[in-house]
Order: structure tokens, then sequence, then C-alpha cells
């Protein structure tokens, strides 16, 4: 049961968390929201791609299917690869905000992919 609820809970976290970057950057590409940073348009669009993915993955973790262990690993490392990126390459441009969403989701999606891979194996066994 706890085991569950910690599925479902994080499927509903991956949806939310995949929401709302689509929102953001959707505002920041149309124009109808400008941050007071520097936009880095690369970033926008993994963002909102990746926001897309997530809430897939959040849909596929809470019916489960086995797709959704991959997919976490997959939006977890793509997370973790950006930071790295935004942290040497473009640490003369990116906004702390940037880092610090990315910070976030990185960490979010370790601890879903964590959870999955459990539920994996308890359901496996």
């Amino acid at each position: 049961m706890k085991n569950h609820l910690l599925t479902k809970s994080a499927s509903v976290i991956a949806v939310v968390i995949g929401i709302l970057p689509i929102i953001t950057g959707a505002k920041v590409l149309t124009g109808a929201y400008t941050p007071n940073y520097t936009v880095l348009t690369w970033l926008v669009i993994y963002n909102i791609t990746a926001g897309f993915l997530s809430v897939i993955t959040g849909i596929l973790i809470w019916k489960p299917k086995n797709i959704s262990l991959p997919l976490t690993s997959v939006i977890a490392a793509a997370h973790i690869i950006i930071l790295s990126l935004l942290l040497t390459v473009f640490s003369s441009t990116v906004s702390t905000n940037s880092i610090k969403a990315m910070v976030f989701r990185s960490v979010v999606w370790i601890v879903i992919f964590i959870i999955v891979s459990k539920n994996n194996k308890s359901t496996d066994a």
C-alpha cells in the first residue's frame, strides 16, 4: 500500500512539474512573458519538450507501464546533463533562476526514478 501511494504521488508530481515549464516556456516563446534576465531560447525549448515528456511519463507511471522506468531514467539523466552544461559551458549567460529550476527538476526526477525503480522491483517479485 505504501509503495502504491508513493508511486501515485510520483506520478502526480511528474505531471505537475511537467505542466509548469510548458506553460511558462510557451509564455516566454510567444512574448506573453518577458523575464528580466537573459533567455536561452534552446533551454526554453528543452524545458517545454521535457515538460511534455514528463506529463506523458507521469501518466505512464500512474497506469503503470513498463516503459515508465526507462523514461524516468532518461528524464533524470537529461536534466542532469543540461544542468552540467548550464554550470559549465553556459555559466556566464544562464540565469540563476534557470539553474535553480534545473537543480530542482534533477533532484525530483532522481527521486521519481528511485520510487519507480523500487516499485518495479516489488511488482517483479
